[in-house]
């Protein structure tokens, strides 16, 4: 990370802090300070008119989303939820950690099919948890008077609608206005707003002409919100995101970060290039499998449910499946088969597939099959040669792959090496080889399957390297 004022914006912000005190009278002493307001508001506006790059992606000006909620201007505690469209207006959208929920939480917060048509007609603020009342509290701040926060929005349960309007995350976070990110918060109960007994005088405030800050954005990459499943999807949708954590709030959006210190942090930009994209995901079309092997962290994600797999990633794969055109499922692209086959369990305790319901599974060949996280096998720098469609590929809309099964000559044998087994052929080692479950350790009698090649296939020894899946 490297730091840099932003003098401009800083010298625009100091001015309109000295001169305007319209802030003053929105937030209760239960938000930000009025000045910490006004900065967020002035962010969103200096983007709107700088970054051109932030706006909504052409066609999709008209969406909204099938629910949000309704904060009233003039009564902070009176709630309803809409389902009126709204173009033209603005919503907030709140990414946050569920934490760990009991039913009867759920039951009190969530809507269902139990409490929807009541909250159509107003329900109470002081009936949230924190963490959607401090959403609740940014979004007035801004001036705005839609919010959508998927518990309150999806209706939950088993005769809601979670799977079909799971599927329009995609737009609900692309379209949003902003996104704020309860980046400290382990669950909906924790909050994220800094508490403020009473709001200061914003007309003696002073902001240092030379600010410093020891701020480098870890707070929010290392933070429990970065470890949900969820948020990869949501982060990179997102257009810009206000990020609340415990000592900083920062401002994300395509053009960098700006620290409530008025200092701008350039991201790390190999770091950063898959989620400041302008227009995600078209930077994918020219980065290929390198970029698309992030899916690493997101493996070692959390998931309240570990049946979220698919859904907590769908939005995200399908865009990136259509700009890169190809056929996606469960995390693997076509374009990419034989790479990102390649995984191995990082895992320790190497559990069984996930229970998916019946006619949800995961076929084995996908690392969503399993919990805990994953690596890829090869260095994403290596060249990998990957065979024809006909040798592997889906079929049956991706419900099976079709390959080529091969079997092993000469006198293979398997050795333990700590976490990973050797293969010898007689006395030469001349592979590696992991195993996705502890209950299953053999090599006799398996066949394999090619996934790829190394350069050096085009050599006319008997000397090359191959990639293969071992087979039972």
């Amino acid at each position: 990370w490297e730091c840099d004022s932003e003098d401009k914006f800083a010298a625009g912000f100091r001015s309109d802090l000295l001169q305007n005190d319209s802030y003053d009278n929105v937030l209760s002493d239960l938000t930000a300070s009025a000045s910490h307001s006004l900065l967020l508001g002035k962010w969103l506006r200096h983007c709107n008119i700088k970054h051109e790059e932030c706006h909504r992606q052409a066609g999709k000006e008209n969406f909204w989303p099938k629910r949000v909620i309704c904060v009233d201007v003039d009564d902070l505690k009176e709630l309803t939820l809409v389902e009126e469209q709204h173009q033209g207006e603005h919503y907030l959208v709140l990414s946050y950690c569920w934490g760990p929920v009991i039913d009867q939480d759920k039951k009190r917060f969530c809507t269902t099919s139990e409490n929807y048509g009541s909250r159509k007609l107003g329900f109470s603020y002081d009936d949230l948890p924190k963490t959607f009342q401090d959403a609740i509290q940014v979004t007035r701040a801004l001036q705005k008077q839609y919010l959508w926060i998927d518990a309150l929005c999806i209706i939950q349960g088993p005769d809601g609608d979670w799977d079909s309007e799971a599927k329009t995350m995609a737009d609900i976070f692309a379209c949003a206005y902003c996104t704020s990110a309860a980046s400290s918060a382990r669950g909906w109960g924790d909050g994220f707003l800094k508490p403020q007994s009473e709001p200061p005088d914003i007309r003696v405030l002073r902001i240092p002409s030379t600010p410093t800050c020891a701020c480098d954005f870890d707070d929010v990459d290392d933070g429990p919100h970065m470890k949900r499943a969820w948020v990869l999807q949501e982060r990179v949708l997102s257009r810009r995101i206000i990020h609340f954590t415990t000592t900083h709030t920062y401002c994300e959006c395509r053009d960098g970060v700006l620290c409530e210190q008025l200092i701008k942090l350039k991201l790390p930009w190999e770091k950063q290039y898959f989620i400041l994209d302008p227009n995600f995901p078209k930077r994918l079309s020219d980065s290929g499998y390198e970029r698309t092997a992030d899916f690493r962290e997101y493996s070692i994600s959390y998931l309240t449910f570990e049946t979220d797999w698919k859904v907590a990633i769908y939005s995200l794969v399908e865009c990136m499946g259509q700009v890169l055109g190809t056929e996606v499922k469960y995390g693997i692209f076509g374009c990419f088969c034989g790479s990102l086959l390649l995984w191995k369990r990082t895992h320790k305790n190497k559990t069984p597939p996930i229970p998916y319901d019946k006619g949800q599974a995961v076929l084995l060949w996908f690392w969503m099959v399993y919990p805990g996280g994953i690596d890829f096998i090869l260095d994403v720098t290596q060249g990998l040669l990957v065979l024809c469609s006909e040798d592997l590929g889906f079929v049956n809309d991706g419900q099976a792959l079709s390959v080529k099964v091969r079997k092993f000559r000469g006198t293979c044998r398997m050795e333990q090496e700590e976490e990973e087994y050797a293969i010898f052929d007689g006395t030469e080692k001349v592979g590696s080889l992991w195993f996705d479950v502890a209950d299953y350790i053999q090599f006799q009698d398996c066949f394999c399957v090619v996934v790829g090649m190394g350069k050096d296939d085009k050599k006319e020894d008997s000397r090359k390297t191959y990639n293969v899946l071992i087979l039972r």
